[in-house]
């Protein structure tokens, strides 16, 4: 069986895990080779977008234990349904002991087909590629890429989350940033890609830079300042141009900067920035104006700083801001 066939395996039932066919092929590819269980665990915890346990945390019993109950199937006999027999092949539980333990800092894994692919959970991280291109990835983010990235093409891929991307300029070598349905290419310039929401977002600092959709010739034009909007499963695509205080890199840069900017829209950059929900039912409240700049500081400074420059009451619970 070659490595495409056995990533194939894998991808097919981490898409649709209750397929019983699908089960039963995964089970008799990880009786083949004891190693075939590690590589399961791997995808498995990159699939989630999990990080990857630390050696003394790694419980592969329970591991096994936990992936048999998904793969085993209850037997019909003579035994009273009450007590139903669970056929298990014995070298399972050899497999499952040869698992290699992973240490807590990897986070990088390649896959049997020949990408590489890097997560992060909570915590944001960056990457310099072979060619000289800096990635930087904002939390809960995954990518991969060829292993042979560089030698004839840059294609990188987005699975979810947010990357920002300096490329190095290659003028034969096109550099091509793919999600599920959007295509973005360049030359040499400074970019941001946001996937989330069945929705896609290009935002460019440097440069020039195409998106577009896949499945048809709907594409646009990108130069420094503009935001390209593309949503899955249609054909518009909305544009907005920033001016130079915007905050669509704050996650990069740890800064916020409002100029003369109203509390609605303080609120939705602060909500995407420390991924929490904001609620203004005021008019007047959300149309007050703001200028301040916010260096890398906590929720909770920032809030007493606002409400103490524009005179205004917020209340915090949980993941819920309140102002009024």
């Amino acid at each position: 069986m070659n490595k495409h066939t056995d990533i194939d395996i894998v991808v097919r039932y981490l898409e649709d895990p209750e397929n019983e066919q699908l089960k039963s092929e995964l089970n008799d590819w990880i009786e083949q080779d004891s190693a075939n269980l590690d590589i399961f665990l791997d995808m498995k915890a990159m699939w989630q977008g999990d990080p990857l346990p630390a050696a003394s945390s790694y419980d592969t019993h329970g591991q096994w234990q936990e992936l048999n109950k998904q793969l085993v199937t209850p037997v019909t006999t003579s035994t009273p349904a009450s007590a139903p027999v669970v056929q298990m092949k014995r070298r399972y539980w050899w497999a499952a002991a040869a698992v290699l333990l992973i240490a807590a800092t990897t986070w990088t894994f390649f896959w049997p087909g020949g990408y590489q692919t890097f997560a992060t959970n909570q915590q944001r991280d960056s990457i310099r590629l072979s060619d000289g291109s800096m990635l930087y990835l904002n939390a809960n983010t995954r990518v991969r890429y060829a292993r042979e990235f560089g030698k004839k093409s840059r294609n990188i891929k987005i699975d979810k989350g947010e990357a920002y991307f300096d490329v190095t300029k290659q003028q034969d070598v096109p550099f091509i940033v793919n999600t599920p349905e959007v295509a973005i290419e360049v030359l040499g310039t400074s970019f941001n890609v946001k996937s989330e929401n069945n929705t896609v977002k290009v935002f460019v600092e440097s440069g020039k830079v195409s998106a577009s959709y896949k499945k048809s010739n709907k594409k646009v034009i990108l130069t420094p300042g503009m935001e390209a909007s593309l949503r899955l499963h249609q054909n518009e695509i909305d544009t907005k141009t920033y001016n130079k205080q915007n905050n669509v890199l704050a996650w990069k840069t740890r800064t916020l900067t409002f100029d003369d900017t109203s509390l609605s829209d303080v609120a939705a950059a602060l909500s995407d920035f420390y991924q929490i929900k904001i609620k203004i039912d005021n008019p007047k409240v959300a149309d007050k104006k703001l200028f301040a700049t916010f260096p890398d500081l906590s929720l909770d400074e920032v809030l007493d700083i606002i409400r103490k420059t524009l005179q205004v009451n917020i209340t915090k619970t949980n993941d819920l801001v309140e102002i009024y």
